[in-house]
């Protein structure tokens, strides 16, 4: 056998120099589909011109390699080798095909028209063509890592391009249109969806979509019990639909295929391990998508899971803002409701104040002008925060009305509860003290309904004014007595909520009304306002840095010499 037929033997036996990429769901379709593939994208032709040389010396065979339009990239020596030159012509061209899953890259082939004769050199061109059969493979699989690697960075610079655009966006919806169009442009795909399931978890709804038209989508929400595929892709993570036109998992088969639908990979978005949704690749014809893809399509669902709910918490965010805004101008417009200064009415000397535990509660107290008489109330509604400011500024609205044109007390605190037992829900209702003072007569008549009964000190006595009824907006058939108490120089009166008498220390004791009588005994001959003072720093010392969880509301009535 000549040693040009050896070589072409061992070539065509040998066939292409390919590399295979075993991925599971079709690696080489990415390959195969690139454009502008050749050796020189991926390998330096000095380099390959380098090693031609070497392999020319240590041969004495002159090669050449080419692009896959036959285009030579490197030329070989004309005197590779200090050899005389002997007398038998090489016709033949033995080539070697360099192949990557499917797709020619280039060759490399022994030149024709070379000189060889005897054994010695056939054996040699034997050694040279089994030689370049394992260049030509170790060659494409350089290129096929060197094309896995641009791909990867190709992957990861998409990805962090998409990261980057979602993390700008703080707008859910759209957060959600930008990533569906992303997301069919990286994959090079012909359409996207992403679904978010309801607040139940029962149903995927339609949420942003990338070229599908409004009749496919008029399919509504998708029930996830229904759905094999859809429950199948928030249990599994991943899921690949070869055919929709085929495959029994698909609910709508003939509105994919009018829509020029066929394969499908669907990843779930899972957020701290919770599913919030799905997002759908679709193409226009059956294609299998590579390990590496599928992973992507991964990432990127985990990229949207941690922006929708992050968008989701920056909207929270914005309302919560919104809302505090509203409770702000709503807490002043309850400041305002309460009397700027207490009134002086000699002999009587009044201070009060008002301690929120929140930015609005339902604590109020307050002060009526009758004539020359004065209104003193004090009162606490149930709960706290918007709903008791709201029932607070009720009572108080009515209990001025009301006081403006009736005379007798029990009667105005009866009015006040038929108006609050018809308005509220049954656990709705509040505690009210209401007294008139005549500053000429020094008297007060007063009526408390369901109110910590108001402490009064007088020579070292304590009196408690209890007379009155059950509290109001609960039975609107409720009667209720009023008492009259005759003040006298020296007298100490406190009014006070529950907030005062049941403020916690850090072990858990409450205040107590033994600890507000006490605190009153120490300032008995103070004046209102210093008696007042007193007994809420008590209050604070006793509690230390504790946060007090409800409302306190004090008001201080000293009498006075004439």
């Amino acid at each position: 056998m000549s040693a040009d037929q050896t070589a072409s033997q061992r070539t065509s036996s040998s066939g292409s120099n390919r590399v295979d990429s075993p991925g599971p769901t079709g690696d080489s379709a990415a390959f195969h589909d690139a454009p502008g593939l050749s050796l020189s994208r991926f390998l330096d032709v000095a380099g390959l011109t380098q090693l031609q040389q070497r392999f020319a010396r240590m041969t004495g065979l002159r090669i050449s390699i080419r692009d896959p339009d036959g285009q030579i990239l490197t030329t070989a020596d004309d005197n590779p080798t200090d050899q005389p030159p002997v007398t038998t012509d090489l016709q033949a061209q033995p080539t070697v095909a360099i192949e990557v899953e499917g797709r020619r890259l280039g060759s490399i082939s022994i030149e024709a028209g070379m000189q060889v004769s005897g054994v010695a050199a056939t054996a040699n061109i034997e050694a040279a063509a089994e030689f370049l059969d394992l260049w030509a493979n170790g060659i494409a699989l350089l290129c096929h890592q060197g094309f896995e690697l641009s791909r990867r960075v190709e992957e990861f610079s998409a990805l962090y391009k998409l990261s980057t655009l979602l993390s700008a966006k703080r707008d859910l919806q759209e957060l959600l249109d930008t990533a569906t169009r992303s997301a069919a442009e990286v994959m090079k795909v012909k359409a996207a969806s992403i679904r978010l399931l309801d607040d139940e978890g029962r149903e995927l709804i339609p949420r942003a979509v990338f070229n599908l038209s409004p009749q496919y989508l008029s399919k509504g929400p998708v029930a996830v019990a229904k759905s094999e595929l859809y429950k199948s892709t928030l249990e599994k993570a991943v899921v690949y639909v070869e055919d929709m036109a085929t495959d029994p998992r698909v609910l709508y088969p003939e509105d994919a295929r009018r829509e020029g639908l066929v394969s499908i990979l669907a990843a779930a978005m899972v957020y701290q391990d919770r599913p919030i949704g799905v997002i759908r690749l679709y193409t226009g014809q059956r294609r299998s998508f590579s390990r590496h893809e599928v992973e992507m399509l991964r990432a990127v669902a985990q990229l949207l899971a941690t922006a929708i709910e992050n968008a989701r918490l920056h909207a929270e965010q914005i309302e919560s803002e919104r809302v505090q805004q509203q409770v702000h101008m709503a807490a002043a417009v309850q400041r305002r409701m309460l009397p700027a200064s207490a009134p002086q009415l000699p002999p009587f000397d009044i201070a009060a104040r008002y301690v929120p535990s929140f930015e609005l509660g339902g604590d109020f107290y307050d002060f009526i002008a009758l004539n020359g008489h004065l209104g003193i109330a004090i009162g606490d509604v149930v709960g706290k925060g918007v709903a008791a400011s709201l029932l607070m500024a009720s009572v108080r609205a009515s209990l001025r009305a009301y006081a403006q044109d009736i005379y007798d007390l029990n009667e105005i605190i009866a009015r006040v509860n038929i108006a609050l037992s018809r308005e509220t829900l049954d656990n709705e209702f509040a505690t009210l003290f209401y007294a008139v003072v005549d500053p000429v007569a020094c008297q007060m008549t007063y009526c408390n309904a369901g109110h910590d009964p108001p402490l009064l000190l007088r020579d070292g006595d304590i009196q408690q004014l209890e007379a009155g009824g059950m509290i109001i907006g609960v039975d609107e058939t409720q009667q209720y007595d009023k008492g009259l108490l005759d003040m006298k120089p020296g007298d100490l009166l406190v009014l006070n909520t529950d907030g005062l008498s049941d403020a916690l220390s850090f072990k858990g004791e409450r205040f107590g009304r033994e600890r507000i009588i006490k605190a009153m005994r120490d300032v008995a001959d103070a004046p209102a306002r210093d008696a007042m003072n007193h007994i809420l720093w008590e209050m604070r010392r006793f509690v230390g840095l504790k946060r007090n969880v409800d409302d306190t509301t004090l008001v201080v009535v000293k009498v006075k010499q004439r």
